[in-house]
């Protein structure tokens, strides 16, 4: 790390804090089956991370039709899959949130931390709210003031300044490499959560069950909570 102290954590959204990526990956496997695109494990290995306009230009090139859509085509489509995800957003509950997660927003928020969610997402806040997990992420990055989506380092460095603190202060927590890119680009001290391989991060957990303060400062190599401040 670039400081001895922590002053922030920073959330992405999906595969971080809920499990949803399912969600994304069903509204994308309709839309390719509406095309007469073979749905494959590649693409769904492939799309978590991706913004929605990269994701359909993946489903297309994997067909090798990426000049296929018009504009107006290619925009009704990325539209109709966030609706197709709306519909199970509208059905989340708290069940959706991944294992861990609630424990430690409540031990970073009992600690005196500021938190952000650093998502993308246009729907990021509904599925907060679906999720009961408004009284952790009170700051919120809103999607349509970022001029580039991730690997850009735009939401995140949006996400620092919510909560009034330097990127080179905040830890931030991903699962893909295009949220890694993004969160490393804009400065922030990285923990991939995936049991994949991350390249570029400072530390890496299998799971969120393993997150915790005394956890994060392990395997960043950061003071005992009697030497660190806020």
């Amino acid at each position: 790390m670039t400081t001895k102290t922590i002053k922030g954590f920073l959330f992405d959204l999906h595969g971080v804090v809920a499990d949803s990526w399912q969600y994304h990956l069903a509204s994308w496997r309709t839309v390719a089956t509406e095309l007469a695109i073979p749905w494959t494990d590649h693409l769904a290995k492939t799309l978590p991370g991706m913004s929605r306009q990269a994701s359909l230009q993946t489903i297309l090139a994997s067909a090798h039709q990426q000049g296929r859509l018009t504009g107006p085509e290619f925009r009704a489509l990325t539209d109709h899959e966030n609706a197709l995800y709306r519909q199970y957003v509208a059905a989340m509950t708290p069940a959706n949130r991944l294992p861990g997660i609630t424990e430690f927003l409540a031990e970073l928020t009992q600690a005196g931390y500021p938190l952000a969610l650093a998502s993308a997402s246009t729907n990021a806040a509904a599925e907060i709210a679906h999720l009961e997990l408004t009284q952790y992420f009170t700051h919120i990055v809103p999607a349509d003031s970022l001029a580039a989506s991730k690997p850009a380092p735009d939401v995140y460095l949006a996400a620092a300044k919510l909560i009034g603190q330097a990127p080179t202060d905040c830890v931030a927590f991903e699962d893909t490499v295009t949220g890694v890119q993004a969160a490393t680009a804009a400065g922030c001290v990285t923990i991939g959560i995936s049991r994949q391989p991350l390249p570029g991060v400072a530390a890496q957990l299998g799971s969120t069950t393993q997150l915790s303060l005394a956890t994060v400062r392990q395997v960043l190599g950061l003071p005992a909570p009697s030497t660190e401040s806020l």
